[in-house]
């Protein structure tokens, strides 16, 4: 099979290797369509915090967001999942820890995430093998292009559930990209009037094509004015508006994964306005939800692809995905050319 191979920075190529076979609970994926975001982008330019901290290093496979097609199945698994159209978190955890044991499967210390973290070689590939406990299936009335977008996505969801957001919540969300847009849309799904902010117009004239309120940048009427503030970027400066815009007692989400540590952090004001800060660890758990706000039409996640790159294209999809010219956050990969038409 074709995989994608990282071996250097701005070093890569698509390679001839074996195919994988999945073992008991597992399934065999073709990857229909891989998803590039900024982690996929720091790996490929070097500038990764994981690549830094030695948690990962050359050469990998690469690839985290993904949707694609059982084609095979291991011992003991059901075979109605034959031909099913399925995505899935990337946690491989030990299962025996007193974490996995309750359940709390993000926190395993022993944890690997595919294509990210660990010896997992990522879904840049044609064949996936995935354990059964990890899958979605896709409902009929989602694209592969919305598939590809469930893992980041759900994320935002989980940025939601831990802040609690209701319909009478001030809402602030900083960052107009693919996580920011969904945290915003699924939000206002839940009565909250959100304000999205981001310095470029491309984004905030996606934004207000999704019906969402958008401004360049917080003002001073915006000061402490917000009860729940998710920060969806990693910028720095995003990440030190974030406190300055969430109101006494208030709670603030970082979404967004900043590559480096953020000077002036003013972490006194967490405490002076008893402010709850939560970090967003991936969205296991919150798959369903989403799947269901994309379903109503609450969600929409195809409106975030900017443009989808055949295989042979990679070098020009990551240098799409790092310029300022996309009109749309999102920049995906077809792996396997068979699975070109987009479903509903």
């Amino acid at each position: 099979m074709k995989a994608i191979r990282l071996t250097a920075p701005r070093t890569l190529a698509v390679t001839d290797v074996d195919p994988p076979a999945p073992g008991p609970g597992e399934v065999l994926v073709r990857v229909g369509l891989l998803g590039l975001c900024g982690t996929d982008l720091g790996f490929y330019d070097g500038t990764s915090n994981y690549l830094r901290d030695g948690l990962k290093s050359y050469p990998f496979v690469p690839g985290h967001e993904w949707t694609g097609t059982v084609v095979g199945l291991g011992p003991g698994v059901d075979g109605g999942l034959t031909g099913q159209r399925v995505s899935g978190h990337n946690f491989r955890t030990c299962g025996r820890c007193p974490q996995c044991r309750a359940g709390r499967i993000r926190y395993c210390p022993d944890r690997s995430e595919i294509g990210v973290l660990g010896d997992h070689p990522g879904a840049g590939s044609q064949l996936l093998t995935a354990p059964v406990e990890t899958l979605t299936r896709i409902p009929d009335g989602l694209s592969d292009e919305a598939a590809a977008l469930l893992e980041p996505t759900a994320a935002a969801v989980h940025a939601l559930d831990r802040l609690g957001v209701t319909s009478h919540d001030r809402v602030a969300v900083l960052g107009a990209g693919t996580l920011g847009l969904a945290a915003a849309q699924a939000a206002r799904a839940m009565g909250a009037d959100p304000v999205v902010f981001d310095p470029q117009p491309a984004a905030r004239e996606l934004a207000e094509h999704l019906g969402l309120r958008a401004c360049a940048a917080p003002a001073r009427p915006d000061e402490e004015a917000y009860d729940a503030v998710i920060e969806a970027s990693g910028s720095t400066a995003a990440v030190r508006s974030a406190l300055r815009l969430v109101a006494s007692g208030g709670r603030v989400a970082q979404l967004g994964t900043p590559h480096h540590a953020v000077d002036g952090f003013d972490a006194a004001a967490l405490v002076i306005r008893d402010v709850t800060l939560h970090g967003v660890l991936s969205g296991i758990g919150h798959w369903d939800r989403l799947v269901a706000l994309v379903e109503s039409g609450a969600v929409n996640l195809d409106a975030l692809v900017d443009r989808v790159f055949p295989l042979d294209e990679l070098d020009a999809a990551f240098t799409h995905l790092a310029s300022d010219r996309r009109s749309r956050p999102k920049v995906l990969v077809r792996i396997d050319a068979d699975a070109a038409g987009t479903r509903r």
